[in-house]
């Protein structure tokens, strides 16, 4: 019994000691919604830095590109700042087996310039990659569904 007090003890007295001043740099701002095309779950992630998040003005769009036959539509739109999500059928009809085209489209509308970064996160995903972009500007996300 008096082994396992020292031991909690001992236990606390580490744990005490070697907290420390969290330092997680920067903040970032996330505006990720969800759609579902085809049964395969897509994540948007669309990040910049916490210290714009005041100066962007009107919701961020995100706009994603489907082909004509694929069945699609918007899941969850949170944020911190107002997103729309839209499903635009723009592209061709797909009728392969493997990698249905999916574009994503970004606009986050502010009052000045700054770094965003977006990324597709999801189901059936694969060849995705981040995307570095520029407030008031479009950004473009081109990406492919394993089944679609």
């Amino acid at each position: 019994m008096r082994r396992l007090a020292y031991v909690f003890v001992f236990a606390l007295l580490v744990t005490m000691l070697s907290a420390g001043k969290a330092d997680a740099g920067f903040e970032w701002c996330s505006e990720d919604p969800t759609f579902v095309v085809n049964g395969n779950v897509i994540d948007i992630n669309t990040t910049f830095l916490a210290k714009y998040a005041s100066s962007v003005k009107g919701p961020v769009v995100v706009e994603l590109l489907v082909p004509s036959n694929a069945i699609a539509a918007v899941l969850t739109l949170p944020g911190t700042v107002p997103v729309e999500g839209k499903i635009t059928k723009s592209l061709p009809r797909w009728w392969g087996l493997l990698n249905m085209p999916v574009v994503a489209r970004v606009t986050v509308n502010a009052t000045g310039s700054f770094d965003t970064y977006t990324r597709a996160i999801g189901t059936g995903l694969w060849l995705t990659t981040t995307v570095n972009g520029k407030s008031n500007q479009t950004t473009s996300d081109k990406f492919y569904l394993l089944l679609p």
